[in-house]
């Protein structure tokens, strides 16, 4: 009992340590194999910045200014995730999120305030668990697209679909007590029209690394750090917005419950000035 609660433990540490919250959970399961069937991940997340920037978190973080002054934002945001292994090395992902936003900006009167509530976007795709190199390393490959997908740009709304992809390499190595994670990731968005307007969303490319101490067989404290590179947002054509940098740092911890539940809560902050202030996502998973 002890050594399968410490198992579920590891399992779940990654998967919320990082904004991509399917990847991660998928190939901590492949080190012990007794992960089958479906699981599910629910993400509770609050992010909040005092700058210009809107801010998207899946499946990369990823800042847009559209033309309106903010000077302050904030965001509540629910990710389900489910997760269902296909064979011993290919785990589907399907997530679907929403969120409500308060944002206050400045008008011609002064200062303005707008709420919105939105479903935003459903993604699916796969990981691909690799064998092992170097005898402790457990490589994975992931890809994502979005089948549903709403984009908000100077007071228009639009929807489609395969305009974008997401794919993400990890390197996991478990050492007792130490899980860590190196990855490297890779949001790529096509052009896309909002109202008469023709929008390229900005490209992200990301470097990562997730460390976990496991004190028990229940509880671990976690670490992460993620460097972004986002490309210029175009509009007909035309950069809007410059090339940014998107540096964060968190800390958290993971709680195992029992053979099937885990709950996760940590807390993150911009290291770079075009980065949110704070992130915190409160996670629970679960096997079913």
């Amino acid at each position: 009992m002890i050594k399968t609660l410490k198992q579920i433990s590891i399992l779940s540490i990654f998967t919320f340590s990082s904004y991509s919250f399917a990847s991660d959970a998928i190939t901590i399961d492949s080190i012990f194999k007794n992960s089958s069937g479906l699981r599910n991940i629910t993400s509770l997340q609050f992010l909040a910045s005092s700058g210009s920037k809107n801010f998207t978190t899946y499946p990369a973080l990823v800042s847009v200014s559209d033309g309106d002054v903010l000077v302050d934002s904030k965001t509540i945001s629910l990710n389900e995730t489910l997760l269902y292994s296909y064979d011993s090395k290919i785990d589907l992902i399907l997530n679907a999120n929403g969120s409500y936003e308060n944002q206050q900006y400045v008008s011609s009167n002064g200062f303005a305030n707008t709420e919105s509530t939105n479903f935003n976007s459903v993604w699916m795709g796969f990981n691909y668990q690799l064998n092992s190199i170097l005898g402790e390393f457990k490589p994975s490959i992931e890809f994502q697209i979005p089948i549903f997908e709403k984009y908000h740009y100077q007071n228009k709304t639009a929807s489609n679909s395969l305009k974008a992809f997401s794919t993400k390499f990890s390197l996991r190595n478990y050492s007792d007590p130490l899980v860590s994670n190196f990855y490297i990731s890779v949001l790529k968005n096509f052009e896309k029209n909002v109202g008469n307007i023709k929008i390229q969303y900005p490209d992200s490319y990301a470097i990562g690394f997730d460390m976990s101490l496991i004190l028990n067989q229940r509880v671990s404290l976690n670490f992460n750090f993620a460097q972004r590179y986002q490309t210029a947002l175009k509009e007909n054509s035309q950069k809007v917005n410059p090339t940014t940098v998107l540096s964060t740092m968190g800390l958290g911890a993971t709680y195992s419950i029992n053979e099937n539940n885990s709950f996760t809560i940590s807390s993150s902050i911009g290291t770079s000035s075009n980065a949110p202030d704070s992130i915190v996502p409160a996670s629970i998973w679960h096997k079913f």
